[in-house]
């Protein structure tokens, strides 16, 4: 799952060069597209002293109203940490590396102000879990995965600034609660997600 982060930049890249000549079509877009980078921040005590890790998405939203609007948006994320392998009766230290890709659907309330637009945002989503700990014992070295898809629920807000009526930046933070059977344990992946953003209506 390492490079699916560069696959979403890169659809983003995809998605600006096919939208791009049709931005003149509509004098009021209803239709907007957004890539957003920044950090996840694990928060539970099943992921306590794990690191802040990075954090993507791209997401295409459809305005109903200017005050309502739905979005759908596939992103990456991941932590980083250390552990203890206990392996018959001998106990071998590792680092974990969670990555999570999700796909949600979310409803973005908000209210524009000017240039501004404040928004809350919350939804549902399939998040896609690989979890990798690689041991390291002297000259030992293996490692031990497993993978889940679970459901999840976020919630959250931002504030986007206009520098047009296409284009816009801003910044989000929506928090993750989610779980999910790991090596047979249940594990709470639950966290923050903070982002800037750039985007344009079309």
């Amino acid at each position: 799952m390492k490079r699916y982060w560069q696959v979403l930049l890169a659809g983003l890249f995809i998605l600006v060069i096919g939208v791009t000549p049709i931005l003149g079509a509509d004098a009021n877009p209803n239709n907007y597209v957004v890539g957003k980078i920044g950090f996840y921040t694990p928060t539970s005590s099943d992921l306590s002293g794990y690191d802040t890790g990075f954090n993507t998405e791209v997401a295409f939203g459809h305005y109903f109203t200017p005050n309502f609007a739905l979005e759908g948006a596939i992103g990456y994320y991941q932590t980083k940490g250390d552990v203890i392998v206990v392996d018959q009766g001998f106990l071998y230290p590792a680092d974990e590396k969670i990555e999570i890709m999700p796909v949600t659907l979310s409803l973005r309330v908000s209210i524009p102000i000017t240039r501004l637009e404040l928004y809350g945002i919350g939804g549902i989503g399939a998040y896609y879990i690989y979890d990798r700990i690689e041991l390291k014992y002297d000259r030992y070295h293996d490692y031990i995965s497993d993978d889940k898809t679970a459901l999840g629920f976020h919630l959250g807000g931002g504030l986007n600034f206009n520098i047009s009526r296409r284009f816009f930046v801003g910044v989000e933070v929506k928090y993750v609660w989610l779980n999910a059977t790991l090596y047979g344990q249940d594990v709470n992946l639950g966290g923050v997600r903070g982002t800037g953003n750039f985007g344009f209506r079309f």
